[in-house]
């Protein structure tokens, strides 16, 4: 999970803290393979919606929160900018995985793909947090990671088939501390896009 301000003593205290769990792991009943073209729906879930700029509803999920406004170690106030570049990170990303793999992308396509972001991290806080939480600054970093899931839906809408990816770091003793905003998140988008073009082609 997202740690708030991790100095020196913070990143001690962490090794022996419960992790978001270093869940990961790709699985789809997809059983169709997509000859035709496709059309990507990609969305934000609605607790990710609501977080962009307000604190997760569920309490327990405002994880080392100090305040009504701590964004970055409470999972929320991420800014609707930022998640609205995931959302089209995460929609190239398939629209260049799937012509790798010969599969057309066109809005106008039968089949359409609905992927949903569920759930992300970020490696540091975004703008709309730092100006959240003053007292975070752009040192400030954390371990990061997405859910995301997927849905083929046929001419009819009829559904083909599901997917899900989830990826979360398993901890900090792996962080670059070149890291950006987002560097795991985008780590789990790409991992997600490949496995998803290859499920359905």
């Amino acid at each position: 999970m997202i740690r708030p301000l991790l100095t020196a003593a913070a990143l001690t205290a962490l090794a022996s803290a419960p992790a978001h769990a270093g869940t990961r792991g790709f699985s789809s009943d997809i059983d169709v393979r997509v000859t035709t073209p496709v059309k990507i729906d990609v969305q934000l879930s609605e607790s990710l919606a609501h977080r962009a700029e307000n604190l997760p509803r569920d309490i327990s999920k405002r994880s080392g929160s100090r305040g009504l406004r701590a964004g970055f170690s409470a999972n929320g106030f991420y800014g609707e900018d930022e998640l609205a570049e995931l959302l089209e990170d995460i929609r190239e990303e398939l629209s260049d995985d799937f012509a790798k793999r010969g599969v057309a992308v066109s809005d106008t396509a039968p089949i359409t793909l609905r992927v949903t972001l569920e759930d992300v991290r970020n490696n540091r806080p975004t703008i709309r947090q730092l100006s959240a939480q003053p007292s975070l600054s752009l040192q400030s970093f954390g371990t990061g990671g997405a859910e995301i899931t997927g849905q083929l839906v046929g001419a009819a809408g009829e559904t083909l088939g599901t997917m899900r990816y989830q990826w979360f770091d398993t901890g900090l003793d792996q962080f670059d501390t070149a890291s950006g905003v987002w560097t795991d998140a985008n780590r789990a988008i790409r991992r997600f896009s490949k496995k998803a073009s290859k499920a359905i082609s």
